[in-house]
Protein backbone atom coordinates (compact mmCIF):
# COMPACT_ATOMS: atom_id res chain seq x y z
CA UNK A 1 0.00 0.00 0.00
CA UNK A 2 2.79 2.39 0.71
CA UNK A 3 4.60 1.52 -2.46
CA UNK A 4 1.73 1.92 -4.73
CA UNK A 5 1.39 5.56 -3.16
CA UNK A 6 4.83 5.99 -3.81
CA UNK A 7 4.13 5.47 -7.07
CA UNK A 8 0.97 7.77 -7.62
CA UNK A 9 2.98 10.26 -5.57
CA UNK A 10 5.93 10.72 -8.48
CA UNK A 11 3.22 10.04 -11.19
CA UNK A 12 1.40 13.28 -10.04
CA UNK A 13 4.79 15.13 -9.61
CA UNK A 14 5.06 14.45 -13.36
CA UNK A 15 7.09 11.24 -13.59
CA UNK A 16 10.02 9.36 -12.87
CA UNK A 17 13.26 12.39 -12.78
CA UNK A 18 16.16 9.90 -13.27
CA UNK A 19 14.13 8.68 -16.59
CA UNK A 20 13.60 12.29 -17.85
CA UNK A 21 17.21 13.40 -17.22
CA UNK A 22 18.30 10.73 -19.22
CA UNK A 23 15.84 11.31 -21.85
CA UNK A 24 17.08 15.14 -21.88
CA UNK A 25 20.60 14.09 -21.87
CA UNK A 26 19.87 11.72 -25.03
CA UNK A 27 17.90 14.28 -27.25
CA UNK A 28 21.07 16.89 -26.85
CA UNK A 29 23.50 13.94 -28.00
CA UNK A 30 21.58 13.98 -30.78
CA UNK A 31 21.53 17.41 -31.92
CA UNK A 32 24.91 17.54 -31.51
CA UNK A 33 26.47 14.60 -33.66
CA UNK A 34 23.60 15.70 -35.97
CA UNK A 35 24.95 19.35 -36.27
CA UNK A 36 29.24 17.10 -36.87
CA UNK A 37 27.56 15.55 -39.50
CA UNK A 38 25.93 17.83 -41.23
CA UNK A 39 28.90 20.31 -41.07
CA UNK A 40 29.22 21.79 -45.27
CA UNK A 41 32.93 22.10 -46.14
CA UNK A 42 33.20 25.45 -48.17
CA UNK A 43 33.58 24.99 -51.81
CA UNK A 44 36.50 26.18 -54.36
CA UNK A 45 36.37 28.10 -56.81
CA UNK A 46 35.96 27.18 -60.10
CA UNK A 47 39.34 28.50 -60.73
CA UNK A 48 40.85 26.87 -57.57
CA UNK A 49 39.17 23.47 -59.28
CA UNK A 50 41.08 24.75 -62.55
CA UNK A 51 44.12 24.84 -60.91
CA UNK A 52 44.29 21.38 -60.41
CA UNK A 53 44.00 20.59 -63.71
CA UNK A 54 47.57 19.22 -65.22
CA UNK A 55 47.71 20.33 -68.52
CA UNK A 56 45.71 21.16 -71.46
CA UNK A 57 46.50 21.09 -75.25
CA UNK A 58 46.18 24.03 -77.82
CA UNK A 59 47.74 23.58 -81.05
CA UNK A 60 48.35 27.14 -83.54
CA UNK A 61 50.98 29.33 -84.93
CA UNK A 62 52.50 31.76 -83.43
CA UNK A 63 51.64 35.18 -84.91
CA UNK A 64 53.18 37.30 -82.04
CA UNK A 65 56.43 37.82 -79.33
CA UNK A 66 55.68 40.20 -76.76
CA UNK A 67 56.67 40.79 -73.12
CA UNK A 68 58.05 37.19 -73.28
CA UNK A 69 54.88 35.92 -73.73
CA UNK A 70 53.65 34.27 -77.68
CA UNK A 71 50.36 34.42 -79.36
CA UNK A 72 49.09 31.29 -80.26
CA UNK A 73 45.73 31.48 -82.67
CA UNK A 74 44.44 27.87 -83.73
CA UNK A 75 43.79 27.99 -87.70
CA UNK A 76 40.99 25.68 -87.03
CA UNK A 77 37.43 27.60 -85.99
CA UNK A 78 34.64 26.62 -84.20
CA UNK A 79 30.79 27.24 -83.59
CA UNK A 80 29.89 28.89 -80.33
CA UNK A 81 26.29 29.01 -81.55
CA UNK A 82 23.88 29.47 -84.19
CA UNK A 83 24.39 33.26 -85.05
CA UNK A 84 28.14 32.84 -84.14
CA UNK A 85 29.45 30.36 -86.77
CA UNK A 86 33.55 31.11 -86.85
CA UNK A 87 35.16 31.64 -83.83
CA UNK A 88 39.35 30.94 -83.87
CA UNK A 89 40.64 29.77 -80.41
CA UNK A 90 43.75 32.21 -79.28
CA UNK A 91 45.87 32.74 -75.90
CA UNK A 92 48.97 34.46 -74.82
CA UNK A 93 50.96 31.83 -73.54
CA UNK A 94 53.66 32.62 -71.29
CA UNK A 95 56.85 30.46 -70.15
CA UNK A 96 57.92 29.79 -73.94
CA UNK A 97 61.29 28.20 -74.22
CA UNK A 98 63.61 30.86 -75.38
CA UNK A 99 64.08 29.37 -79.17
CA UNK A 100 60.40 29.92 -80.41
CA UNK A 101 59.85 32.44 -83.65
CA UNK A 102 56.76 33.72 -84.89
CA UNK A 103 55.75 31.31 -87.44
CA UNK A 104 55.96 28.54 -86.22
CA UNK A 105 53.43 25.62 -85.98
CA UNK A 106 53.54 24.44 -81.94
CA UNK A 107 51.75 22.52 -79.43
CA UNK A 108 51.41 24.08 -75.93
CA UNK A 109 50.11 22.28 -72.55
CA UNK A 110 48.95 24.66 -70.05
CA UNK A 111 49.42 24.53 -66.39
CA UNK A 112 47.15 25.76 -64.04
CA UNK A 113 44.39 27.96 -64.68
CA UNK A 114 43.29 30.24 -68.05
CA UNK A 115 42.52 33.45 -67.85
CA UNK A 116 38.82 33.65 -70.23
CA UNK A 117 40.13 37.02 -71.78
CA UNK A 118 40.44 36.94 -75.46
CA UNK A 119 43.06 36.77 -76.11
CA UNK A 120 43.09 34.16 -73.39
CA UNK A 121 45.94 33.95 -71.27
CA UNK A 122 47.92 30.77 -69.75
CA UNK A 123 51.06 29.55 -68.80
CA UNK A 124 53.00 26.68 -70.36
CA UNK A 125 54.32 23.55 -68.75
CA UNK A 126 55.24 22.09 -72.07
CA UNK A 127 55.85 23.44 -75.82
CA UNK A 128 57.07 21.46 -79.17
CA UNK A 129 57.38 22.95 -82.41
CA UNK A 130 56.23 20.91 -85.39
CA UNK A 131 58.81 19.78 -87.89
CA UNK A 132 58.76 22.83 -90.52
CA UNK A 133 57.60 22.12 -94.04
CA UNK A 134 60.03 23.50 -96.30
CA UNK A 135 59.54 21.74 -100.37
CA UNK A 136 62.31 20.31 -101.60
CA UNK A 137 62.43 22.67 -104.33
CA UNK A 138 61.36 26.07 -102.03
CA UNK A 139 64.15 28.75 -100.61
CA UNK A 140 62.22 29.90 -98.07
CA UNK A 141 60.86 27.46 -95.04
CA UNK A 142 56.93 27.83 -94.08
CA UNK A 143 57.90 29.71 -90.90
CA UNK A 144 60.14 32.13 -92.54
CA UNK A 145 57.35 32.90 -95.28
CA UNK A 146 54.90 34.04 -92.38
CA UNK A 147 57.44 36.12 -91.49
CA UNK A 148 58.17 37.97 -94.25
CA UNK A 149 54.16 38.64 -95.11
CA UNK A 150 54.45 39.72 -91.24
CA UNK A 151 56.38 43.18 -93.24
CA UNK A 152 53.70 43.58 -94.90
CA UNK A 153 52.16 46.63 -92.67
CA UNK A 154 47.99 45.24 -93.79
CA UNK A 155 49.43 42.42 -91.94
CA UNK A 156 51.31 43.21 -88.85
CA UNK A 157 48.22 45.59 -87.70
CA UNK A 158 45.68 42.73 -87.49
CA UNK A 159 45.31 42.22 -83.47
CA UNK A 160 44.85 38.55 -83.73
CA UNK A 161 46.10 37.13 -87.13
CA UNK A 162 44.80 33.63 -88.35
CA UNK A 163 46.86 32.21 -90.66
CA UNK A 164 44.46 29.67 -92.17
CA UNK A 165 46.55 28.26 -95.17
CA UNK A 166 50.71 28.22 -96.60
CA UNK A 167 50.82 26.98 -99.79
CA UNK A 168 53.90 26.82 -102.05
CA UNK A 169 53.63 26.79 -106.65
CA UNK A 170 56.48 25.91 -107.73
CA UNK A 171 55.96 26.99 -111.14
CA UNK A 172 56.21 30.34 -109.95
CA UNK A 173 57.97 30.09 -106.81
CA UNK A 174 55.76 32.10 -105.21
CA UNK A 175 54.33 31.35 -101.86
CA UNK A 176 50.18 32.22 -101.45
CA UNK A 177 49.06 32.99 -97.12
CA UNK A 178 45.21 32.51 -97.18
CA UNK A 179 44.74 34.40 -93.22
CA UNK A 180 41.64 36.24 -91.20
CA UNK A 181 41.43 38.78 -88.57
CA UNK A 182 39.89 36.97 -85.81
CA UNK A 183 37.35 39.60 -84.29
CA UNK A 184 34.62 38.15 -82.17
CA UNK A 185 31.32 38.51 -84.64
CA UNK A 186 28.65 37.33 -85.74
CA UNK A 187 28.42 35.44 -88.88
CA UNK A 188 31.64 34.45 -91.39
CA UNK A 189 34.80 36.51 -90.69
CA UNK A 190 36.44 37.71 -94.51
CA UNK A 191 39.18 35.96 -95.73
CA UNK A 192 41.99 37.62 -97.52
CA UNK A 193 45.32 36.17 -98.86
CA UNK A 194 48.82 37.76 -99.82
CA UNK A 195 51.66 36.41 -102.43
CA UNK A 196 55.37 35.98 -101.11
CA UNK A 197 57.79 35.76 -103.54
CA UNK A 198 60.11 32.67 -102.58
CA UNK A 199 62.88 34.33 -102.12
CA UNK A 200 65.35 35.99 -99.30
CA UNK A 201 65.22 39.46 -100.32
Amino acid sequence: MELNCNINYVRRRGGYPLKNNCFFLFFIALLLLNACTNKVEPKQSPLAETNKSSSTEFVGYITKLENQRALVVSPISKEINQTRKEFYDAVWVSNMPSDIEVGQYVHVWFIGAIATSYPAQGKASKVTISNIHKPEAAALSQDEVIRKALINKKISSIDILVIKEVIYDEKSAVWTIRYKSAIITDGSIEEDSILVPDKYH
